[in-house]
């Protein structure tokens, strides 16, 4: 377990080197243990470590193995290629992101200008609950969504509002409705957006992030009318990628600018991406039937 936090800690800040120390610090494992874990990390190729600068890296090991991971997974190429060109159509940046257990990942980042940012960078996990992921949620059981929209705050113990919770179903079921979500722009997104920027991981990251989502806990800031007429302040237009068992694996969101965005573009652009979204299934559906999923 301590293996994959450490593969998890350095996958979301891929320019960052590590020392002994810094990794004891974020995983809170003791120096005994934790050299033994590393030791075994560089000699099944996970880990490389400078010897002069005494730090540890991703070793090549893992990116075969995420190569071998997208070829069992032909919905993942066609993805990257649906948000690329997205990307580069519309002039804005485009993140393709995935459920992973209980949280959130950042896959791909497209960006058409250099040092334009989301929320969430590529490798960087946040926690798949409410208000975050929605998307991933919506089609999903009653137990999954239930655990979405009332999850204990495993740092302070707490759990959310009856009316927050409330507040998240209705959410729920206006994505179902709509298709895609249309992310308006909020004072707690946007503190949550400069956490995830600047956030060093650990126990104190996790305490302020468990703050945030509380702050956050009145729903998923989406209109719940668009008027093809009307202004919206939008973040972001989010669409999910369903497999053949009907489950949400990928999300497409493109940023907006700040400028605010007339409803019948808003609309025009996310049908648009939902039908661009709906293809992937279409375009991957070959390699399904040929067993190389």
């Amino acid at each position: 377990m301590r293996a994959l936090e450490i593969i998890d800690l350095m996958a979301a800040q891929p320019a960052e080197k590590f020392t002994l120390s810094d990794i004891m610090r974020f995983t809170g494992t003791n120096a005994s243990s934790l050299h033994a874990i590393l030791n075994v990390m560089m000699q099944r190729g996970y880990l490389l470590r400078d010897p002069e600068r005494k730090t540890y890296r991703l070793a090549p090991a893992l990116v075969a193995i995420g190569e071998a991971a997208a070829r069992h997974d032909p919905l993942l190429e066609q993805a990257r290629q649906v948000a690329s060109a997205w990307a580069a159509r519309s002039g804005r940046e485009t993140l393709l992101t995935a459920r992973a257990g209980s949280d959130i990942i950042g896959v791909a980042r497209f960006a058409v200008q250099a040092g334009m940012s989301t929320s969430l960078r590529v490798g960087q996990r946040v926690p798949l609950r409410a208000p975050l992921g929605g998307l991933f949620i919506a089609w999903s059981d009653e137990e999954d969504i239930a655990a979405w929209c009332a999850p204990r705050d495993q740092v302070q113990g707490q759990v959310v509002s009856q009316s927050a919770r409330e507040g998240h179903e209705r959410a729920l079921q206006l994505l179902r409705h709509r298709g895609f979500l249309v992310s308006l722009r909020s004072a707690e997104h946007g503190a949550f957006t400069r956490h995830l920027a600047d956030v060093e991981e650990g126990a104190g990251a996790q305490a302020s992030l468990a703050m945030l989502l509380a702050a956050m806990d009145n729903g998923l800031y989406q209109p719940p009318e668009i008027h093809p007429d009307g202004e919206y302040s939008v973040r972001m237009l989010s669409v999910p990628i369903f497999d053949r068992h009907r489950r949400v694996l990928y999300n497409i969101g493109v940023s907006y600018p700040h400028e605010p965005v007339r409803g019948a573009q808003l609309l025009a652009e996310a049908d648009s991406l939902v039908e661009a979204c709906s293809a992937i299934w279409a375009d991957a559906a070959p390699a399904f039937a040929s067993g190389n999923t």
